[in-house]
């Protein structure tokens, strides 16, 4: 009997330590993504979106670099960003077309000071589908002081346009 109780304890303890290993195993592999990405974005900075392929995945990757002073508040920033990332996803998978506005407003009078105008920037998509499930990957700042957005999905091969 308390052989047997050893054996449950251990054969427990086991599958405890392979869920928790292979629990890591995801995280790791994203933090790697999201290092590689950083690399590549501060070699040769781009925007918009691309597929990366790595040995056993490809990765949808829309990338949107925001200047902070325009914005009030982080999250703000972090809603704009993710509208963005949208937009050129969709573009890129369905073919839809965006458009972009931006109004600047300043009050009128010599006694307001500069730091009272507002700036709204509007986006209109035109689109017959959309693409989903994209998740940020990281947030970092580059070398030219932008807030760099990236946003990414698993993607089959046979979904990616050639």
């Amino acid at each position: 009997m308390v052989r047997l109780l050893k054996k449950v304890l251990l054969l427990g303890i086991f599958t405890l330590g392979v869920n928790y290993a292979n629990a890591q195993g995801y995280d790791q592999e994203r933090i790697q993504l999201a290092n590689f990405i950083e690399r590549m974005y501060n070699n040769a900075p781009f925007d918009g979106c691309r597929i990366i392929d790595d040995y056993d995945n490809s990765y949808l990757l829309s990338v949107v670099a925001l200047d902070k002073s325009k914005y009030k508040t982080a999250q703000i920033m972090n809603r704009v960003a993710d509208v963005k990332s949208q937009r050129n996803a969709g573009e890129f998978f369905n073919g839809s077309h965006s458009y972009t506005s931006m109004t600047i407003k300043t009050p009128k009078g010599e006694e307001h000071e500069s730091d009272m105008t507002e700036v709204y920037e509007l986006i209109r998509v035109n689109s017959i589908g959309y693409v989903k499930q994209m998740q940020l990957l990281t947030s970092f700042e580059d070398a030219n002081k932008m807030q760099v957005f990236v946003y990414y999905k698993r993607v089959e091969k046979n979904t990616i346009k050639q």
